[in-house]
């Protein structure tokens, strides 16, 4: 019979492609823009998906007079016949071997049915499986119809292989036909999943034509399509190992493993024959599962800068942890190591593609795109195998997670594809600028005879600076000295001595040897608080203890400019304010100095408003702050006193 919503659907799809066709106001097909190369993972997932979905869709589920049986007794029995004297449980097909049944006995099915009036409709009727798993013995009324693996230990090999077979029919009675299936298989704890454990699909009886077709589809579904993506994923594992050689790229190294195991892991759940007994090739599956999943999570983490040391190393340790697991469960218990770890690392990888999806949002655009067309990609297929399959879904994710790879690895090969060009582009600008630069020191080259002549001059003068700040202290200095401890005239003393001052400080700014800022702080109040104590005016000295213990380093020209600046606003003090009280403090904020002093006097008269710069020295204190590329400001109001602000860069 016809699915009622292929119509729909088919109406849908030309809806859509007939949208994506007509050319828009802009006169851009949406086609075209749709096939930038950026979106090809994108599509090739639409692709896949569609041509599922028309696979699915083109199958019928019997044909006319079609019967399907879901209703059987089951007997365990090793017998040759079904069991007629044992009682027998009601079972519903599908059924799966799951904690029921312990132990490898074979179990028998029997099933009951009449011939529909009007027969199977042309050609001969047959009976269709789509799963069986894994040997079997069908008989028909009691007469023997079929087998598969009869008389071997059974091997879940041929789990995903749907069976067709013939009903003859001198053996079909109008009423009340027994149809006897034998399945031995393996028990669940003795297989690495769950499909590879004993199961019977729902039984399915009509012409042998419509159920030839749609056991194509299924084969196909279950296994032609599922294999030839699993070896393309194998390709692209060795392709990628092969760039992260080439091109240095660890995590495509990861890349690559992740791909390479998944295809191996893939074709053995599919049935892929190994020279192994039954039970070593479900312990190699299980052995096999972590290191796949780990190197999918290492190289998310990796791919997104990522690398914690102790997480990857607890990674690694779990595919110990599942061998240990396995060394203790064995020979009875391969399933209940295998499903816990399969879990977990499920929930780790997909913990590791949200944290990659997250870095990547906020790092780089580009690889969020990618890795959220792969994921979406996957979880298309997914939904599409669920939705889209004609009958129980075997192992999710066999066409999902292939489907993953391919566009993440297509994704990161048009990635690199742009970091190619990008670099070429970036050699090339580097080489332009390169020559640009050639020209540049062709030309500076042409200079530097003046400049290296401009730094003979400078150190002449430098050398004659010195000499002059020797013959002012030896000379000038010890007449200056002498003065002041000689002379009986108070007057002469004091002004012989600030002469000696200021030719020491002179001297410090001829010499350029720099001061440490402690030493420069503890000068400053040492001469400021004699100065203003002689002028009896109260001091309040402000300045933290890193700054007076510190030794950042002050030029000597700062430091000569500021001793200056501070001398003349403490003479503006004592001679013009009339405070009673002065304060000074020092700050620094990152790079620069501030020093503020501050008095209690009777400020700048009004008379004198606009026209600070003419009076007091302010005019040479904020040239020697400019001179330094810092500012000198002045705050003062008649009766308010008058705070100046000196603040420079270190």
């Amino acid at each position: 019979m016809s699915d009622p919503s292929t119509p729909a659907i088919s109406a849908r799809v030309t809806g859509w492609l007939t949208r994506l066709l007509r050319p828009g106001s802009d006169g851009q097909r949406p086609l075209l823009h749709a096939l930038h190369p950026a979106r090809w993972p994108l599509l090739v997932a639409c692709a896949l998906l569609i041509l599922a979905a028309v696979g699915a869709l083109t199958g019928g589920p019997g044909g006319p007079g079609g019967l399907t049986l879901s209703q059987a007794w089951a007997v365990r029995a090793a017998t040759p016949m079904f069991p007629e004297n044992t009682p027998a449980q009601r079972v519903t097909l599908p059924h799966r071997w799951e904690r029921g049944l312990r132990d490898e006995l074979p179990v028998w099915y029997r099933l009951e049915f009449e011939l529909p009036r009007g027969g199977f409709g042309p050609g001969m009727p047959a009976l269709y499986l789509e799963q069986v798993c894994a040997h079997y013995l069908v008989r028909l009324n009691g007469q023997y119809l079929a087998s598969r693996g009869a008389g071997t230990q059974p091997r879940p090999t041929d789990c995903h292989e749907p069976a067709l077979i013939d009903l003859p029919p001198g053996l079909l009675r109008e009423r009340g036909n027994v149809l006897d299936i034998q399945v031995h298989a393996l028990p669940l704890r003795k297989v690495a999943a769950a499909e590879r454990a004993g199961a019977l699909s729902a039984v399915r009886i009509g012409a042998h034509p419509p159920l030839q077709a749609l056991q194509r589809q299924a084969r196909a579904l279950q296994l032609s399509l599922p294999l030839a993506l699993l070896a393309v994923a194998g390709v692209v594992g060795m392709a990628a190992l092969v760039l992260a050689v080439t091109a240095k790229l660890p995590y495509l190294g990861y890349f690559g493993a992740a791909s390479l195991g998944w295809s191996l892991l893939g074709s053995l759940l599919l049935g892929m024959e190994l020279p192994l007994p039954v039970l070593g090739v479900e312990i190699v599956i299980t052995a096999l599962t972590p290191p796949v999943a780990v190197a999918a999570i290492l190289f998310l983490l990796r791919y997104c800068g990522l690398r914690i040391d102790w997480l990857e190393s607890s990674l690694a340790l779990q595919c110990l942890f599942v061998l240990l697991g396995l060394a203790v469960a064995l020979p009875e218990r391969v399933y209940t190591v295998a499903q816990p770890w399969a879990l977990i690392l499920v929930v780790e990888l997909i913990v590791a593609l949200g944290v990659f999806l997250h870095r990547a949002w906020h790092l780089s655009r580009t690889d969020f795109h990618i890795a959220a067309a792969a994921a979406g990609s996957g979880a298309a297929v997914l939904v599409g195998e669920f939705l889209l399959a004609p009958g129980p879904v075997l192992l999710p994710g066999k066409l999902a997670i292939s489907v993953a790879v391919l566009v993440m690895f297509a994704g990161m090969v048009w990635r690199l594809q742009q970091i190619q060009r990008s670099a070429i582009d970036n050699a090339e600008q580097a080489r332009l600028a390169a020559e640009k630069r050639a020209q540049e020191v062709s030309a500076d080259m042409e200079q530097n005879y003046d400049r290296m002549a401009e730094l003979r001059v400078e150190q002449v003068t430098a050398k004659e600076r010195k000499r002059i700040a020797a013959d002012l202290h030896d000379d000038l200095g010890a007449k200056l000295l002498t003065i002041v401890h000689t002379s009986d005239n108070d007057r002469i003393s004091t002004l012989a001595r600030e002469a000696l001052e200021e030719m020491r400080l002179s001297v410090r700014g001829l010499t350029g040897r720099a001061v440490q800022l402690g030493d420069a702080i503890g000068d400053w109040r040492s001469e400021i608080m004699m100065r203003l104590s002689q002028g009896g005016v109260e001091l309040a000295w402000d300045t933290p203890d890193e700054l007076t213990f510190s030794e950042r380093a002050m030029s000597a020209r700062a430091y000569v400019q500021t001793t200056r600046i501070l001398r003349e606003a403490v003479s503006n003090v004592l001679k013009h304010s009339g405070a009673s009280h002065c304060q000074i403090s020092i700050r620094q904020d990152h790079n620069d100095f501030e020093l503020t002093i501050s008095d209690n006097g009777k400020g700048i008269p009004m008379e004198m408003d606009g026209k600070l710069d003419r009076g007091h020295g302010m005019s040479t204190m904020k040239g020697r702050a400019k001179q330094l590329q810092g500012q000198c400001l002045v705050e003062s109001g008649p009766g308010y006193g008058t705070t100046i602000r000196l603040t420079l860069p270190l």
